[in-house]
């Protein structure tokens, strides 16, 4: 199964409505948090992997703690995790 026609990964979305090139971003983040070997091995022949570290990268990610740290180690991208909720100041 395709991993855009996947409740697991899509279950808050209308999957009818996904763009592989318009919701790019969206769809990787959320291949790299809750996909499997398949939806990533889909993912990476779809993106570059250039296309792939700017999801990785990006500041406030969607990406959790744990999925962040691993894929930030697998593709060689220094990143500090920042919950997207951070504000500065606040402890």
């Amino acid at each position: 199964m395709l991993p855009l026609a996947k409740k697991s990964l899509f279950w808050d979305t209308d999957i009818n409505q996904l763009d592989s090139s318009q919701h790019k971003r969206y769809i990787i983040e959320r291949i790299l948090n809750f996909g499997n070997l398949s939806d990533y091995f889909w993912a990476r022949n779809r993106y570059s992997s250039e296309e792939i570290k700017e999801v990785i990268s990006r500041n406030r990610s969607e990406l959790d703690k744990k999925s962040l740290n691993f894929w930030s180690n697998l593709y060689k991208v220094n990143n500090t995790y920042a919950p997207r909720d951070f504000k500065p100041g606040n402890k």
